[in-house]
């Protein structure tokens, strides 16, 4: 199993453009490691990825709104939608593991 994912993979497996995960990773300003000048996302970093993108584009969140339901941590008060998209990200990373290995 990978530790670290380049942007590319990253994007991929989130089904969006670099240019967006760039966009986001500046927005909400979030630490990721680099070697060199090459981003190296870790699984925490995709799961952090994954909560903005759900609260942006399915839950209807502007960027200042999903900014501020991550800092309070309001998704944590309904633990069956945090169970759903812990399970939506496992298959995204199944999946993401299926095609690379084929």
């Amino acid at each position: 199993m990978k530790l670290f994912f380049s942007s590319e993979e990253v994007a991929s497996h989130l089904n969006i453009t670099v240019s967006r995960l760039d966009f986001y990773v500046r927005e909400f300003k979030l630490k990721i490691n680099k070697v060199k000048r090459v981003r190296k996302f870790t699984h925490d970093d995709l799961e952090k990825l994954g909560k903005i993108l759900d609260l942006i584009d399915q839950q209807g969140y502007t960027l200042e709104g999903a900014r501020e339901q991550i800092k309070i941590g309001i998704n944590r008060i309904n633990p069956a939608i945090e169970i759903i998209n812990k399970l939506k990200d496992i298959k995204k990373t199944l999946e993401f593991i299926k095609e690379s290995i084929e």
